[in-house]
């Protein structure tokens, strides 16, 4: 985890916005928070802590935040980039406080605010909008809760020698946390749980062999079948049988007495069943017998029965015969009614209708024929008058409005005629105003030139600025590299003069006796030379000349890129010209304002141009429509001329047929001579019709008469019977034959020929058939209750045989089981669970880190000792802390030390814990850590000691802000956040060495 960038705002003693990039510090290792007691320096990390938790350290859950001095309209805020691997995260958080209402007076509530975010290609995209959200991701994604923060990586006033007092309880805790070493646990609950889960099946299984083992010993002694087995015999203490109760050759005695039993119930059930047979047979063929004299009896009675009814079913059979011919006749009969009553309807319709004709017409076919035709005629004359009533005041209508359609074609003909006048005017007008558009806007192509020279020259002018800013770079870069070059010769010169100065001494380590000085050529070597402490290797010299010859590149380098700089900054500058920013801004906008100008004057134009084409369109359009209109009222001024001809023609025929009458009554009066007129000729058809019906029905009722044997129609009347009661006689003669026949045909089976009159008696057969039923009965149930407790105690028995088999398998894994789950669970000599036993490595690990650092810091005078000596009372250990004194030899409990002592050894203990974190693969990554105070219990030494442990974390990528206002470590270390106090109130940060810090 990397701490990047602090934003606040109305924050704690900080009114105003201020921004710190950490990350500009990686460089350094070790920074310094410092400013006064109560400036504000401990708010910073409070800030970090608020950003991630939504709490700080030093407050409550609900503290006061917000900065009293902020003003009404300023939110208070704080925002936290962090990296977390390769992702860089943004959380944002807003306390809740009292802020002023907008409007009236008093206060309103603002509310805790929260958002996560995450730096992606296309910017900032959220994770979680809600504090609830926030507070889980952070927690997921982190992967410390706020104490374990506070613990390894923000080390807050006061919380120093919290991990290393916390009691091994606390320390498993966060071990668990940092580590991950949850799947040991779940390891050890696993196998606690099979454990379990394997004494709760054994003692299943023993519960359910006891049990199956005392249903087979009750099911022997239900079906009364003693066993041929003694009593189970003694058993080993661990045997399984023991448990249950019975034995495998108790079980083989039970299943032979079960088989016996079952056999013994079935050959009674069969015996019964046989009994029954043989007394339902008797039974049977006395009911046969009692059945067949029954069935001759009852034929026997019903033969007499019917013969007492003969003499009436032919009296029946009679009517039935004359009822058939009567109905036979009857259609004929029907008809010849019929026609009677025709005609004397028709005849007193003939009489009805003669009273209405006419005085002036007689009574006579052909009188009211030649009448009924002429009255025809006078209603048509009539209704055509009446029709042509009823069209004049359409017609006259139709008169005005002809006039009117054609006195308003004479005023549209004559309106635009007048509009066609006006069209010459308006012309020239639109010329004038186009004329004058295009004028305007010949200029477009100069201002457009104009436009783009000036935009050219802003840019090029633009370009210097910003050349100049890079030129500073490259001078400083330049100056840099020339000062590193200087050093860097300078060094290779001094190893070059160390290795001239002990060449002496190093050919002279070379000399071996009788071999010749390569100096001076002798084979003696009285006095050689001594090696000199300060000689250079060869190698170390051309190492340094390497370095020397890299630097000089290096400036080589430099010169070059600010040469290409300055030169890029002559030819913009020469592109822009003697004129500022300013000047060039101000003349861009008058080339555009003109520029604009032109267009809008081009617009107009091709806009009036348009207009133009428009009204010489409309104005031909105009003509053309003239010319129609023109058409149009002639064709009407005819019109209405034809219409007032019809109307004036139609009102003298009318005249002519009414003849000063009412159309409405010569329609009524016509019309009801002609319907008088047809009514006596219906009536005269419908008597000639009747009596030319009357004739042939008459005809053909004598006939059927004849043909029936009635003399009479009045004799055929009186045989007549309804369908219905024809049906009753057939019914009733047919049953007396059916039931005949059905009689003689029982009396004619040949079973029934020679039966004698003996009658069984069957109240004993039954008896003896009850009694045997109830006897099979008794004894079918008894064999299947028999044959099903011999299942069921059969099927107990070979799992209680199965049950016996598994508890004699298991027990072996039952006990190495409950062995290893009791070493993981802590049942060993030293009390500690899997969990433990591998956080004990890595607290090993940790103090052996804390150590390195420990010893530099005390001058190896305290080392901590991790203990794994058996806690009081049995409790749990394995992650206890001592501390080994060198100066007494002895170890002694952390809480002995005092206050610097204490410090060192909590910080060391926290770099150690962060070292080890980081190297575990699958940990938090901690690549920053933050200190407050405590450096100030420290003497000289002993500080000069801690720095220079703290030094020594910029080999491994780490950085580390101290909070102090020790001035040793303000004066070691150069880069700085510096809180200092603002008169009237409040603080601001200022930001020292390179590292970026605004205010807002």
């Amino acid at each position: 985890m990397r701490i990047l960038r602090l934003a606040l705002q109305a924050f704690g003693p900080f009114r105003d916005r201020f921004e710190v990039d950490f990350a500009a510090f990686e460089s350094d290792g070790v920074y310094l928070i410092a400013g006064p007691t109560g400036a504000g320096k401990s708010t910073v990390l409070d800030a970090i802590t608020f950003a991630l938790y939504g709490s700080a350290p030093r407050y409550g859950e609900r503290a006061h935040l917000r900065s009293d001095l902020a003003g009404p309209t300023t939110p208070t805020l704080v925002e936290l980039d962090v990296q977390l691997g390769d992702r860089v995260l943004r959380v944002q958080r807003s306390p809740e406080y009292e802020r002023p209402k907008a409007r009236g007076t008093g206060t309103t509530r603002e509310p805790a605010r929260a958002s996560l975010l995450e730096r992606t290609d296309d910017g900032w995209s959220p994770i979680a909008t809600t504090t609830k959200e926030v507070g889980h991701e952070v927690g997921r994604l982190v992967g410390l809760t706020k104490q374990e923060f506070l613990q390894v990586i923000l080390l807050a006033q006061g919380g120093f020698a919290e991990f290393l007092r916390a009691t091994s309880d606390e320390r498993k805790a966060l071990l668990l946390r940092l580590f991950g070493t949850g799947d040991l646990g779940g390891l050890r609950d696993l196998l606690d749980a099979d454990r379990k889960a394997l004494a709760a099946e054994r003692d299943a299984f023993e519960a359910a062999l006891a049990e199956r083992a005392q249903r087979v010993r009750e099911a022997v002694a239900e079906l009364d079948a003693p066993t041929d087995g003694d009593a189970p015999a003694d058993v080993p203490e661990d045997d399984a049988a023991e448990a249950a109760g019975i034995t495998a050759d108790e079980l083989d005695a039970l299943e032979a007495a079960l088989e016996a039993a079952s056999a013994r119930a079935a050959a009674v059930a069969a015996d019964a069943a046989e009994t029954e047979r043989r007394a339902r047979l008797e039974r049977d063929v006395a009911r046969e017998r009692l059945a067949l004299l029954r069935r001759r009896d009852a034929a026997r009675d019903a033969l007499a029965a019917l013969a007492l009814l003969g003499e009436e079913v032919d009296e029946a059979r009679s009517r039935l015969d004359v009822a058939e011919r009567a109905a036979e006749a009857g259609s004929a009969l029907d008809r010849w009614a019929r026609a009677d009553a025709s005609v004397t309807a028709a005849e007193a319709g003939v009489e009805l209708a003669a009273a209405e004709l006419p005085d002036d017409v007689d009574a006579s076919r052909d009188a009211v024929a030649v009448a009924h035709d002429a009255a025809g005629d006078d209603v048509a004359v009539a209704q055509a008058a009446a029709d042509l009533e009823r069209a004049m005041p359409a017609l006259a209508a139709a008169t005005a409005r002809a006039a009117a359609e054609a006195e308003a074609a004479r005023e549209a003909l004559a309106a635009a005629r007048s509009e066609r006048d006006r069209g010459p005017a308006e012309r020239e007008l639109l010329v004038g105003a186009r004329e004058a558009a295009a004028t305007a806007a010949a200029g477009a192509d100069a201002a457009r030139d104009a436009v783009t020279a000036v935009e050219t020259r802003l840019t090029a002018a633009r370009d210097v600025a910003s050349l100049d800013r890079e030129i500073a770079a490259a001078r400083a870069a330049a100056q840099a590299a020339l000062t590193r070059s200087r050093t860097v010769s300078a060094e290779a010169a001094v190893l070059q003069e160390a290795r001239l100065a002990g060449i002496a001494g190093e050919l002279a380590a070379a000399l071996s006796s009788g071999q010749p000085c390569p100096v001076c050529g002798s084979t003696a070597h009285p006095s050689p030379a001594d090696p000199s402490p300060d000689a250079a290797t060869p190698e170390a010299v051309a190492a340094g000349w390497e370095r020397a010859e890299a630097a000089a590149a290096a400036v080589r380098e430099a010169d070059a890129a600010l040469a290409d700089v300055e030169a890029r900054r002559a030819a913009r500058a020469a592109v822009a010209g003697d004129d500022d920013e300013a000047a060039l801004d101000v003349a861009l906008e008058e080339a555009r304002a003109a520029l604009e100008r032109c267009r809008t004057a081009a617009t107009e134009r091709e806009r009036l141009q348009a207009a133009l084409a428009a009204h010489d369109a409309a104005a031909a359009e105009l003509d053309e429509r003239i010319r129609a209109l023109d058409a149009d009222a002639a064709q009407r001024r005819e019109r209405a001329a034809a219409v007032a001809a019809r109307e004036a023609e139609a009102r003298e025929r009318l005249d002519e047929a009414l003849e000063g009458e009412d159309a409405a009554a010569l329609v009524a009066r016509s019309t009801a001579r002609r319907d008088a007129l047809q009514r006596w000729l219906d009536a005269d058809a419908a008597r000639r019709t009747a009596l030319a019906e009357q004739t042939e029905a008459a005809t053909a009722g004598a006939q059927a008469l004849e043909a029936h044997g009635f003399p009479t129609r009045h004799d055929a009347a009186a045989a007549r019977l309804t369908a219905t009661e024809r049906e009753a006689l057939r019914a009733r003669i047919r049953d007396h034959d059916a039931r005949e026949a059905s009689a003689r045909g029982v009396l004619a089976q040949p079973e029934l020929a020679n039966l004698d009159d003996a009658v069984p008696d069957l109240e004993p057969l039954e008896a003896a058939l009850a009694a045997a039923s109830a006897a099979h009965g008794a004894a079918a149930r008894a064999d299947a209750e028999a044959a099903q407790r011999r299942r069921l105690a059969l099927a107990d028995a070979a799992a209680a045989r199965s049950a016996l088999a598994a508890l004699e398998q298991g027990a072996a894994h039952a006990l190495a089981l409950r062995g290893l789950a009791g070493a993981l669970r802590g049942e060993n000599p030293r009390r500690q669970d899997i969990e433990t036993y591998v956080l004990a490595t890595r607290l090993a690990a940790i103090v052996d880190a804390a150590n390195l650092r420990l010893a530099g810091m005390t001058g190896g005078r305290f080392s901590l000792l991790h203990d794994e000596s058996t806690a009081y009372r049995g409790r749990a250990s394995g992650l206890g802390l001592l501390t080994l004194d060198a100066h007494t030899g002895k170890a002694r409990t952390t809480e002995s030390l005092s206050g610097g002592e204490t410090f060192l050894a909590s910080l060391a203990l926290a770099l150690g814990l962060a070292d080890v974190v980081q190297a575990e693969s699958g940990g938090v990554s901690l690549e920053t850590l933050f200190v407050d105070e405590g450096f100030g219990s420290l003497d000289a030494d002993t500080l000069e000691h801690a720095m220079a442990v703290l030094d020594d974390l910029r080999a491994g990528g780490r950085s580390v802000g101290v909070i102090s206002h020790v001035q040793q470590m303000q004066e070691r270390i150069p880069a700085r956040i510096r809180v200092v106090p603002v008169p009237g109130g409040g603080s601001r940060i200022e930001v020292a060495q390179g590292a970026a810090a605004s205010a807002g």
